[in-house]
């Protein structure tokens, strides 16, 4: 799988997890100020991170034996798991609930009609080697 389309999928979920925090709460003006100063430092140092995080989900999908009759299922794991810990934090990955989280998550997202295709081309995309190994 390539980085940049790892980085793609990777969107797509912080772009839902953003969409989920605001519906949560939505920011008061005294926040607003500082929240655009952090946009210009998050900026700045997001293509260095998004890079990195695609580097870690191809690793880690490539561990996942090619026999392993859940492999597809595993690889969409390891992405969820590893956007959630860039977003939510890596101090979650000591906490028991989250990878019950994680899993609750992925039913839900396979049992969507409307999502179980994309979720599939995702994997697809997981699991294709990258052209340059």
């Amino acid at each position: 799988m390539k980085i940049e389309s790892t980085s793609q999928l990777a969107n797509i979920i912080r772009t839902q997890i953003d969409s989920m925090r605001k519906a949560i709460k939505t920011p008061h003006a005294s926040s607003l100020s500082s929240k655009k100063e952090t946009t210009k430092t998050k900026k700045i140092s997001s293509t260095k991170e998004k890079k990195d995080l695609g580097n870690l989900i191809v690793q880690r999908v490539a561990g996942i034996p090619v026999e392993d009759p859940q492999r597809r299922r595993k690889a969409f794991r390891v992405f969820l798991e590893s956007v959630l810990l860039d977003e939510l934090g890596d101090r979650l990955i000591a906490d028991p609930r989250f990878f019950r989280m994680v899993e609750d998550i992925q039913n839900q997202m396979q049992a969507d009609q409307e999502l179980a295709p994309v979720i599939e081309q995702a994997i697809d995309l997981l699991l294709t080697p990258s052209s340059s190994s």
